[in-house]
């Protein structure tokens, strides 16, 4: 039975538009007041190339985020996913004496495995998404820290050239981001498989009598996160050269925060991954800015937390009523 279209109504789609055009049009605002504000640190190549940099990764794992909030559920343990495959990959390279491809083929094998665990408890054992990746994320942080400590340096370089290359300018992680967030909107806007998800969060009763299996999909998209977390983490010690045992530290409420700018819904059942990346863009764009600023970093975490409660409160105001 082919799976039909969205259960969007016109009116959310166009309020799904009209989220992601307000925010193309705030970061435009913002591009232009840093400009003119700080003429000679901001508007630069080399600037737009950093924080194209800093935001590869994120924009992989809004990816992966958008798809679960898709489906009605989130991931808080990706931080430590994240940090966790950066630590087995340096371990494997170092301790285990693996050549490269061995070593991340075993540092995405265990954070795929992190995502099928988390999939499993919340499908089938029926354990709370919150509770459960909110359990995982102390286990998975803790165990990165237990196999590498503070961090395993001095990486090869063999390893260290996958995350340094440069091409027009960019690093390598910005063209892997280009890659994958390409690849999951289509997959989320043109296939039958992962078109059920809009069905799973908007109504996952109606989508069991429609025949779908939410928990085998939920446990899929759990899985995948695990995935992209593992390769967002790897990719990130190849950049430094280093497994950083804490590098994923706050990074799930700032994925969650640009997702849900970006048009997702804590309800479930609405989101693109195009929008996820606009809510990178902007708050790695805001960050930047925060920067060149030299404002606090402890003033930065209380705006992006700001930023978070505010894009909640938006979405439950302003989301059209069935």
């Amino acid at each position: 039975m082919a799976a039909p279209a969205a259960p969007a109504s016109a009116k959310r789609r166009r309020y799904a538009v009209s989220r992601e055009a307000g925010l193309v049009a705030l970061i435009a605002a913002s591009v232009a007041a840093a400009s003119i504000g700080y003429p000679e640190s901001f508007p630069t190549f080399q600037n737009f190339a950093a924080i194209l940099r800093n935001l590869a990764l994120d924009g992989i794992l809004a990816s992966g985020m958008m798809l679960l909030l898709v489906s009605g559920v989130f991931d808080l343990s990706i931080g430590g996913t994240f940090s966790l495959a950066g630590i087995v990959a340096g371990w494997l390279l170092k301790q285990g004496g693996l050549p490269v491809p061995a070593a991340i083929a075993g540092a995405l094998g265990v954070a795929t495995l992190c995502g099928f665990i988390n999939g499993f408890v919340v499908a089938k054992v029926r354990v709370n998404a919150l509770i459960t990746t909110l359990g995982t994320m102390q286990i998975y942080a803790g165990v990165a820290v237990l196999v590498g400590g503070p961090g395993i340096s001095f990486l090869p370089a063999s390893f260290s050239r996958l995350g340094q290359t440069e091409f027009l300018g960019l690093q390598s992680p910005v063209w892997l981001m280009a890659l994958v967030v390409s690849l999951f909107q289509f997959l989320l806007a043109r296939t039958r498989f992962f078109r059920q998800y809009y069905y799973v969060g908007g109504n996952p009763r109606a989508a069991r009598l429609c025949g779908m299996n939410v928990a085998r999909l939920h446990i899929a998209a759990f899985t995948i996160m695990g995935f992209l977390a593992g390769l967002a983490g790897v990719t990130f010690a190849a950049r430094l050269g280093t497994s950083v045992s804490i590098a994923g530290a706050g990074a799930e409420l700032r994925i969650i925060t640009a997702v849900i700018l970006g048009g997702a819904s804590l309800a479930g059942g609405r989101g693109t991954v195009w929008g996820a990346l606009i809510g990178v863009v902007f708050i790695a764009l805001i960050n930047n800015i925060m920067i060149i600023a030299r404002i606090s970093s402890y003033w930065q975490s209380i705006i992006i937390g700001l930023v978070l409660v505010l894009a909640v409160a938006m979405d439950h105001f302003l989301r059209p009523r069935s």
